[in-house]
């Protein structure tokens, strides 16, 4: 191992000595910030409760793809899916529209064999919600792509030199006010 170069631990030593436990089963707790309000769901079965709120339980149903660890600085992402699932809920998220671009937060944890956490969740990925695709038919399936947050720098930061940009901005500011007269006027110098 390099010398100066440590890992993030991201288990408490209580949970790093539990996870060679003969019975330590580890599960992922997800948490999507729609619009229409939150929703919480992990990989067990059941409601799981931790910091004041419940998670659902999705078993078998649902999946989340690999999570890659890089080590140059790129956008990863991620694919939540939910298959096969009931009418219903593909009814609510074909009527959700505004998810894209809000948070999308994954904590792992250990559970002992009573079903109680080992130690805090620690977190294992945070970004942004990004695309949906439901699949109605014959056995329905709702898959949403979330990116990482570094998605930011590969976007284009659409801002113009304008007063109506600026005071969308910072209300009240009023150095663009005169940049539209500017281009048309007709500034002459002294001669020397």
């Amino acid at each position: 191992m390099t010398e100066g170069i440590t890992a993030t631990p991201r288990l408490s030593p209580q949970a790093a000595a539990a996870a060679t436990a003969p019975v330590a089963t580890p599960v992922v707790l997800v948490e999507l910030d729609f619009a229409s309000g939150p929703i919480r769901a992990w990989t067990g079965l059941g409601p799981l409760h931790w910091a004041g709120v419940t998670y659902e339980g999705m078993g078998t149903i649902g999946a989340v793809s690999d999570i890659e660890e890089t080590a140059e600085l790129r956008a990863v992402r991620i694919t939540l899916t939910l298959s096969p699932v009931p009418q219903e809920v593909v009814d609510i998220a074909l009527a959700e529209q505004s998810f894209r671009l809000r948070p999308a937060r994954l904590w792992g944890a250990l559970l002992d064999a009573e079903g109680a956490f080992v130690a805090d969740p620690f977190p294992l990925w945070v970004g942004l919600m990004d695309t949906m695709q439901v699949v109605d038919g014959a056995e329905p399936r709702i898959s949403l792509t979330c990116e990482s947050r570094l998605v930011d720098l590969e976007r284009a930061e659409v801002r113009r030199y304008t007063d109506a940009d600026q005071q969308a901005e910072y209300p009240g500011d009023r150095f663009f006010e005169y940049v539209p007269a500017l281009q048309e006027a007709e500034i002459r110098l002294p001669a020397s």
